[in-house]
Order: C-alpha cells, then sequence, then structure tokens
C-alpha cells in the first residue's frame, strides 16, 4: 500500500493525504529506499521540535534551582530537628526497595530485605527491654557491626565491577552484584540503639552481673 508523508518546507508546513490537495507535495514512500525514508523521519521529527530549545533550558534551569533549595533545606532539616530527619529518612530507605522489588520481581532482593528486616527487629526487641538484658549490648554491636562490613565489601566489589565496566572488562561477569542499600539504615538504626542502651545503662535496670564475652 502506498503511503504519503507530511513535510516541512521551507518553514511552511503542508498537509499531505490520499486526497488531492492543490498546495500538497505528496511523496510516495513506497518508492524510496530505506535511507531515505529514514531522512524524512528525521526532518519531521526536526520540525515536530522546532523552537523547543528554549523550552527545555527552562526545565533544566529550574530542575537545577529545585536541587538546590531542595538541598538547602534537607541540610536545615538535618541540623535543626535531627530527631526527625534520621527517623524519615529511615522509613523511606526501608520502604522505597521494598516497593521497587515487588514492583520489578527482584525475589532474591526482596528475600534478603525480609531477613534483614527480621533480624533488625530482633534486635531491636532486645534493646527495649526493660531490664536490660547483659548480653543485649554486645548483641546489638555484633549485628550492626556485621551489616558494616558486609555493607562496605559489596561496595567495594560494586565499584570494582563499575570501574570494570568502564575498561571493558564486563564480559567476564554475567550477572553484575547489586550494592546493598541496608548500610545506611543500620547506619541510623546503630546510632539510635547507641543512644538508648547508654541511657539504660545509667539506670538501675542494668543486670549487677558484667556483660557477658
Amino acid at each position: 500500500m502506498a503511503g504519503v508523508f507530511e513535510v516541512e518546507v521551507d518553514g511552511v508546513e503542508h498537509d499531505h493525504g490520499h486526497g488531492h490537495h492543490d498546495e500538497a507535495q505528496q511523496i510516495d514512500l513506497s518508492q524510496l529506499s530505506a535511507e531515505e525514508k529514514w531522512r524524512l523521519e528525521h526532518a519531521r521529527m526536526h520540525a515536530k521540535h522546532k523552537g523547543h530549545e528554549a523550552m527545555h533550558a527552562e526545565m533544566v534551569l529550574i530542575l537545577i534551582v529545585t536541587l538546590v533549595i531542595a538541598q538547602l533545606l534537607l541540610v536545615q532539616w538535618k541540623q535543626r530537628h535531627p530527631k526527625s530527619y534520621n527517623l524519615v529518612t529511615l522509613f523511606q530507605m526501608w520502604v522505597v526497595p521494598l516497593y521497587f522489588t515487588t514492583k520489578l520481581h527482584w525475589w532474591r532482593f526482596l528475600a534478603t530485605w525480609f531477613i534483614f528486616s527480621a533480624v533488625t527487629a530482633l534486635v531491636t526487641f532486645r534493646a527495649t527491654r526493660k531490664p536490660l538484658d547483659c548480653t543485649t549490648p554486645r548483641l546489638v554491636y555484633k549485628w550492626f557491626l556485621l551489616l558494616y562490613k558486609m555493607s562496605y565489601t559489596t561496595g567495594i566489589v560494586g565499584y570494582s565491577v563499575v570501574m570494570f565496566t568502564l575498561f571493558g572488562i564486563n564480559l567476564i561477569f554475567r550477572n553484575f552484584p547489586l550494592k546493598a542499600v541496608s548500610g545506611q539504615p543500620a547506619h541510623t538504626q546503630w546510632e539510635q540503639w547507641c543512644r538508648r542502651l547508654s541511657n539504660s545503662v545509667t539506670r538501675p535496670s542494668l543486670p549487677p552481673h558484667p556483660i557477658q564475652e
């Protein structure tokens, strides 16, 4: 089936259809080569988006200004209200990966997220009991130290893979490991439980015998 193309000549757009038009310049696509069809499509795309450069520049400028203002507001929020800042960011970093992994069906990551959440919930439960068990401080320290080491090691491996990719060695790796996102939530929780445990140590709720090694 023969087709016709709508072109713009000398800045004036001409409408081409299957019917006859006095000012129309019909181009039969069936008579053109693949390269000529591509050139016509390219010309139509440029004609369609002509004059949008100024709008794109304004959009980029608005985006940059918004990012700068948002960053300044976040810094002020963190300095003036660190407790609410840590709670909100912790909640976001905990929930956002759950949403995307469920939507994209990343089941292995989702299983890792559930294991991390379950163990952290157990540690949190132990750290909030009164009186405080003598083994709880060591348990909290060992769990978050393990998370720190795992996140640090995974980050180094991920960075190395990215560098290998830049040098073209990525063909060796079939699956690229994702950097663990549990590092920052774990760090925030570690700070909170350290403050809570230090407050508990100064109270008479701690058992009289020392912490077990």
